[in-house]
């Protein structure tokens, strides 16, 4: 297995890389090299949309309009927005790996959007990808995160 020179840990809003450091008498350890966070993923979506043009009205039945309107086609933007903030990771990590990662990366993501920001990468960056995490590491401390990579355990 090609050793980890790189490890990319992200969420819908959040991303963290980290190098791998050989220690020869306690294994690798992980350095931040960069953080960074997605403003758009954090929010609600009525929150963000400030018209209320375009906005159907909540009704009980056939009575008259109580409390705030409905977005229309909330799932479309939804999408819309989604696909956007896994281009924008997909671009950090592009930019990450391109400057830092010299071997192979390993790269974790929620199963959700795992597939979705891998198959955005280059296949130039796509291919030096060792190993894929399929679970949500960015909270995890970097001294414990090791664990989670068999790219980086000790043969």
């Amino acid at each position: 297995m090609t050793p980890s020179s790189l490890v990319i840990v992200t969420d819908r809003g959040e991303l963290k890389a980290y190098r791998v450091n050989e220690t020869p008498t306690r294994g690798p350890s992980l350095q931040l090299v960069q953080a960074f966070n997605i403003t758009d993923a954090h929010g609600r979506l009525v929150d963000k949309l400030s018209d209320l043009a375009g906005r159907f009205p909540v009704t009980n039945g056939a009575g008259a309009h109580h409390g705030a309107g409905s977005i229309a086609e909330r799932t479309q933007l939804a999408t819309e927005m989604d696909r956007r903030i896994h281009k924008e990771l997909a671009d950090q990590i592009t930019k990450i790996v391109s400057s830092n990662g010299k071997e192979g990366w390993a790269f974790a993501a929620p199963a959700e959007i795992h597939g979705a920001i891998v198959d955005l990468l280059p296949a130039a960056v796509r291919d030096r990808i060792v190993e894929h995490v399929k679970s949500d590491l960015v909270k995890v401390e970097p001294a414990k995160l090791v664990s989670r990579f068999r790219s980086l355990q000790q043969m």
